[in-house]
């Protein structure tokens, strides 16, 4: 059965999804993120990260991700592996498809030094590793600020959180 405005869902679902919505709203105030949580001793991991196992049977793929015809399932996809040394059309054609079947792509050639590429990994897990009042200072779902720290940027959106924290530049 469709819920609508006409036909609303039966009360205990209004009553889970509003519990849902303030634990996600309790914790996105806190400014802590998911390392915040396992640094104050996490016991268990709060419900809204909990994705349904197995998966809802009529549940539709996402309409922005598209199966890998390459894939076949219960196989371990291969990561795709772009050269930037490629034509360009060849190389925009790459990313789009890596983009939306897998969701993500390593590079390669691309002339970012491997010191760059430490000394940006080494500031980001000392980032990570700062107080929590420093990192909150920096904790924003507005993604114009130039930097935010959060977690998932579709919290409030997501059937299930995912279990990660982010820095955006």
């Amino acid at each position: 059965m469709e819920t609508t405005a006409a036909n609303p869902p039966p009360q205990s679902d209004m009553t889970n999804r509003n519990t849902r919505l303030q634990e996600i709203k309790h914790f996105d105030e806190s400014k802590i993120g998911v390392k915040g949580l396992v640094d104050r001793g996490l016991e268990s991991i709060p419900s809204f990260f909990i994705h349904p196992y197995p998966p809802k049977p009529n549940q539709k793929p996402s309409p922005t991700r598209k199966a890998d015809p390459n894939c076949t399932p219960g196989l371990i996809p291969t990561i795709p592996v772009i050269d930037f040394f490629s034509p360009r059309s060849t190389l925009v054609d790459q990313v789009r498809r890596a983009s939306s079947s897998l969701g993500f792509f390593q590079i390669i050639n691309h002339s970012v030094s491997l010191s760059s590429i430490t000394k940006i990994l080494s500031s980001m897990q000392d980032f990570f590793e700062l107080p929590e009042n420093v990192k909150k200072g920096y904790y924003s779902r507005d993604m114009s600020r130039g930097a935010a720290y959060l977690t998932n940027f579709d919290l409030y959106r997501s059937e299930a959180a995912s279990w990660r924290d982010t820095f955006q530049m």
